[in-house]
């Protein structure tokens, strides 16, 4: 039944001590419910979602946690944390696991507390071979016995550790070796001039000197051995100065990451980034997240189908990140890329088939963004094999294939169910190609070339006007296209009365006054980074407190906060709302902030109480708030929070505040580099810093445009060298 929770059989989990306290059930709730069916049909890639509906289930923060802080010894807390991932995955989501998985789950939950203690630690560190010898996570003895236990066959064959006799990687058995032991060895093998040389040369010359057959060998052609028995012998001599070794089972321990990914909601395709280290650290109490009731949901992935699916496509979609992010003139970077991306590009046709198919079915045509039913899509293979299809752009780019990179991007802007902020830069890098890379070189001789640049700019001018009605399209690029378009009808010799208007179309930002400051900067040739100048204190500073240093002069005081003045106290003024208990958003007491805090759903899905929230600071009600909020929350770890930050009317703050509510992803960056202001009385102005060459980004004017619409003064601080005095 949609939103009911059915009870799973947890009496083989580990003690009680770290199991989840009771649960109540609550009615789902209606922005709860699964996607529409015929979003459902292709929310994954080639394989149909399950039917059932596992509705969110609350939790107390404190209950959630299962472990008496006062009663676990520290060491144990990895275990006792560990435990309760497992035990919540499997009581919520048991679902996603087929029958071979959950009889694997159910032995490791069955295995000694040491065993299990050893088997966490090792999961949490590089998933490599090492020494039995050299862990330390307890008496020699029990960790011996702990790693031979771990070793065994279970069912299928799968144990959760391997051992030394599963080494096959020779390299990788020589690398476990300290510097000293290589030499020796190399030595033995008749190896010379192994002084000064690193580990990784060092294990290429024992390699390679292993797989060579010596004279003798040819003098013994029966008792001659191939380079791969050669290679196994090498093994084993290591094995012999290393003594017993371990590894974990790739088959477990990739069965561990899936359930860690389901369990913490994180979008990594694989290891476990610092999800777990945070976890474990709050626990040890280093450090803190905010307290909010834990409604823990169990229908966020829809099949083991989709989570394996979502997994392995999110980490082909790591692999694709660094590949897009590599220099442009590294161009083999991009050419892995590029070939990586052809094995997902038919997968990525027929999702837009299935999509639009979809789509056609719909009443809407298309999803919508409201309710939180957005930014679940983000937690689907769909939209990990979108992040693909996106950096394969990149790596077009790079590689001057323009008319792929054309073509991909079309297809992008085709749906509207993944990625909607991106649209605005799929249309702003169409623009470009239809102006700059796809049209031939202009030649006022060449009839036929002027025909065809006049057709690629008419493509442009659409695409403009597209990107105009598309209301994904953040400000900042209707900006840019609205100049682009003007520039582009201007060439086709669109007359005034023929050019497209729109009510979203911005020509012009609003500028700001500029105020000019001198300084001595200190000159270092080698040295990278920011600039640094001569501060009236003696100390070399930054572009940014050297204008501090000349605002002082003016009769100001303030701060360099960047962003995390405004995003501190539209976190403080609106905390409560922020972790209002919504199903499936709050899933986990390790969260710094909802699951949809970035998503264009947000605000949607808490509308009535941001619009009353707002209406309370306009009002000038909101002092007694801050303070609540940062006397119950300081020292937690909250998602735009700055806690040595500590002054806006109220009509002002709740503008920047709805601004904020409304597209918090788009405009967490930005903002005025200073906060001043004049003590005693209620003058406070905004300042963004330029050093020489520095320019004001297109995200900083809609900034500094949203200010000066609201009644908030800001100026642009120039700082260049030289004294004041010679420019008077």
């Amino acid at each position: 039944m949609a939103g009911s929770y059915v009870e799973q059989d947890t009496s083989f989990l580990p003690s009680p001590a770290f199991s989840p306290s009771p649960v109540s059930r609550h009615p789902s709730d209606p922005n709860g419910q699964q996607y529409s069916q015929d979003l459902d049909e292709v929310n994954s890639i080639g394989y149909p979602s399950p039917a059932a509906n596992r509705g969110p289930v609350a939790l107390s923060r404190a209950g959630s946690a299962g472990i008496d802080d006062r009663k676990t010894p520290e060491r144990m807390k990895y275990l006792a944390l560990f435990d309760r991932i497992l035990s919540t995955v499997l009581q919520f989501e048991s679902h996603l696991f087929n029958e071979h998985e959950r009889e694997l789950l159910m032995l490791f939950c069955r295995l000694e507390e040491h065993c299990r203690y050893i088997y966490t630690r090792l999961f949490m560190r590089k998933h490599a071979w090492i020494r039995v010898s050299s862990i330390k996570y307890g008496d020699d003895y029990v960790v011996e016995q702990a790693c031979t236990a771990l070793c065994r066959p279970t069912v299928g064959g799968d144990s959760f550790l391997m051992n030394e006799s599963q080494l096959d990687d020779c390299n990788g058995a020589l690398m476990l070796l300290v510097s000293a032991e290589l030499k020796d060895m190399a030595k033995k093998r008749g190896i010379k001039q192994v002084t000064g040389k690193t580990k990784e040369v060092l294990c290429e010359m024992i390699t390679k000197s292993a797989k060579q057959r010596t004279v003798m060998s040819f003098f013994k052609k029966k008792n001659d051995v191939s380079p791969n028995n050669r290679l196994g012998e090498l093994i084993d001599d290591v094995v012999k100065i290393t003594g017993p070794m371990v590894k974990l089972n790739p088959v477990a321990a990739e069965l561990f990451e899936r359930i860690h990914m389901i369990f913490f909601r994180k979008q990594s395709g694989s290891g476990l980034d610092n999800t777990m280290k945070q976890a474990v650290l709050a626990l040890i109490g280093q450090i803190k997240f905010p307290q909010y009731t834990v409604l823990r949901s169990g229908n966020l992935f829809a099949s083991r189908e989709d989570v394996i699916q979502f997994k392995n496509l999110m980490k082909v979609g790591s692999d694709m990140a660094s590949f897009r992010h590599a220099l442009v003139k590294d161009i083999e970077q991009h050419k892995k890329g590029w070939e990586l991306y052809q094995e997902y590009c038919g997968a990525w046709s027929n999702h837009i088939e299935a999509l639009n198919r979809a789509a056609s079915r719909s009443v809407t045509q298309r999803p919508g963004i409201s309710g939180i039913e957005y930014w679940k899509r983000r937690f689907t293979p769909g939209y990990a094999l979108s992040r693909i299809v996106e950096h394969a752009t990149h790596c077009a780019a790079a590689l001057k294939k323009y008319e792929d990179e054309e073509k991909i991007l079309r297809s992008l802007l085709s749906q509207h169910t993944y990625r909607l902020n991106k649209r605005g830069e799929w249309y702003e890098r169409l623009v470009v190609l239809y102006n700059n890379h796809l049209r031939p070189r202009a030649n006022a001789k060449d009839k036929e070339a002027m025909s065809q640049i006049r057709q690629w700019m008419q493509l442009a001018r659409d695409t403009c006007i597209m990107a105009l009605n598309d209301e994904h399209v953040h400000r900042v690029v209707i900006h840019n296209l609205s100049q682009q378009l003007r520039k582009i009808e201007a060439k086709l010799g669109v007359t005034e009365d023929g050019q497209y208007e729109n009510e979203r179309m911005c020509l012009e930002w609003k500028d700001a006054p500029e105020h000019t400051v001198y300084g001595v900067r200190i000159k270092d040739r080698g040295r990278r980074g920011p600039s640094l100048w001569d501060g009236d204190d003696g100390i070399p500073c930054s572009v940014e407190n050297l204008a501090l240093w000349r605002y002082k002069e003016n009769g100001y005081i303030g701060m360099h906060s960047e962003n995390a003045l405004v995003t501190t106290l539209f976190t403080l003024l609106f905390w409560d709302v922020i972790f209002l208990p919504l199903p499936g958003v709050l899933d986990t007491e390790y969260q710094s902030c909802p699951l949809d805090m970035f998503a264009p759903s947000f605000y949607d899905s808490r509308k009535e109480a941001i619009d009353g929230r707002l209406s309370e600071i306009e009002s000038g009600k909101f002092a007694n708030r801050l303070v609540l909020s940062y006397n119950s929350g300081n020292g937690t770890s909250c998602v735009g929070v700055s806690w040595d930050i500590t002054c806006l009317g109220g009509r002002r703050l709740a503008a920047i505040c709805s601004v904020l509510a409304k597209e918090y992803s788009a405009k967490s960056s930005g903002f005025p580099d200073l906060c001043l202001w004049k003590p005693g009385t209620s003058e406070i102005m905004f300042a963004e810093v330029k050093g020489p060459k520095d320019k004001l980004s297109e995200t900083q004017r809609d900034w500094i445009d949203i200010l000066i619409d609201i009644g908030i003064d800001v100026e642009v601080c120039l700082v260049r060298e030289g004294d004041a005095r010679d420019f008077e």
